[in-house]
């Protein structure tokens, strides 16, 4: 198959038919699978999603074994180690797709730039409480690049449900990232390893902010030690190569939270690494992504640990 779509739900009952049906407004013109993660809710999202089951012919679904609830990081591995499409769209429950085309110009994309591992699209910022809609940046044609360190410097990404990713490359990450918090961000930066991340410019999908999320219900200084408390384990699992991204990343999450009471010091696990990271950094990303197409991962592990002893 060359499409699944990935919809991970949890309590999603109130916002499940709107997402579902912006799976069946896509323009897709050949048969793909929903794949259906649903963390044990507590409520009857499962059932009605079940009533979509038949409602079109191009649509298949398949619903993941009941499992005991495990948490949004460990419901996306299994998710993903679940999908034997070629490319993999994720929607949380609770989010909608708000263009036709959102599916389909994304899986062109793809397929045009296999320097690409990644398809992200502009979004939609929907505050619920305040009925009010933000563009995440200004809308525009086209596209653009994006890389690891591009990202964590500012999550354009944003969020899973603008995301397309080749399943190949899903398959790569790294079993010990899903045994720490790791969100969008931290799986996109991963993935931004494997090849760059192609961001189109016209917003195809909604963010919905609600009183029921996990990260909403966060005050703004319990949102920056939860990001403070993580950078350590980002930059373990990125074998320190954008330590000094981290750091800098650390430093402005600090300045923010200045005033706010304590928000913990970051430390970077080593600067062992720094050669390596200067490597990364003046390689244009596309060759970076081309020779990692070429040459073989013992050959790479080589070089980084002969700039790892020189830096």
């Amino acid at each position: 198959m060359k499409l699944s779509v990935l919809l991970i739900t949890y309590n999603h009952a109130r916002y499940i038919r709107e997402a579902l049906d912006s799976v069946l407004w896509q323009d897709i013109d050949f048969p793909f699978e929903v794949v259906v993660c649903d963390d044990a809710s507590t409520d009857n999202t499962r059932e009605l999603v079940a009533e979509y089951v038949g409602k079109d012919p191009r649509i298949s679904f398949r619903f993941l074994a009941d499992a005991p609830n495990m948490g949004v990081t460990r419901n996306y591995q299994r998710g993903f180690a679940a999908v034997e499409s070629e490319y993999v769209a994720t929607l949380e429950g609770d989010d909608i797709w708000c263009s036709p085309q959102k599916l389909s110009q994304q899986l062109a994309f793809l397929e045009a730039h296999r320097e690409c591992s990644v398809c992200g699209c502009n979004y939609f910022v929907y505050l619920e409480e305040e009925a009010r809609y933000t563009e995440r940046v200004e809308r525009g044609e086209g596209f653009r690049y994006l890389d690891s360190r591009q990202l964590i410097a500012d999550n354009l990404i944003g969020n899973f449900s603008t995301c397309m990713y080749r399943a190949d490359s899903l398959k790569r990450l790294p079993a010990k990232l899903f045994d720490m918090r790791a969100y969008d961000w931290a799986v996109n930066i991963v993935m931004g390893r494997f090849g760059l991340i192609g961001f189109l410019n016209t917003p195809m999908s909604i963010y919905r902010i609600h009183g029921a999320g996990t990260w909403s219900l966060l005050s703004h200084r319990q949102k920056l030690t939860s990001q403070l408390e993580v950078l350590p384990q980002y930059d373990a699992i990125t074998d320190g190569v954008f330590a000094e991204d981290f750091n800098a990343l650390a430093a402005r999450l600090r300045a923010a939270g200045a005033g706010e009471g304590h928000v913990p010091a970051f430390q970077l696990r080593r600067i062992a690494r720094r050669g390596t990271s200067l490597l990364i950094q003046f390689i244009p990303p596309l060759l970076v992504t081309i020779l990692k197409q070429l040459v073989p991962p013992v050959c790479w592990r080589v070089v980084y640990k002969f700039i790892g002893r020189r830096a």
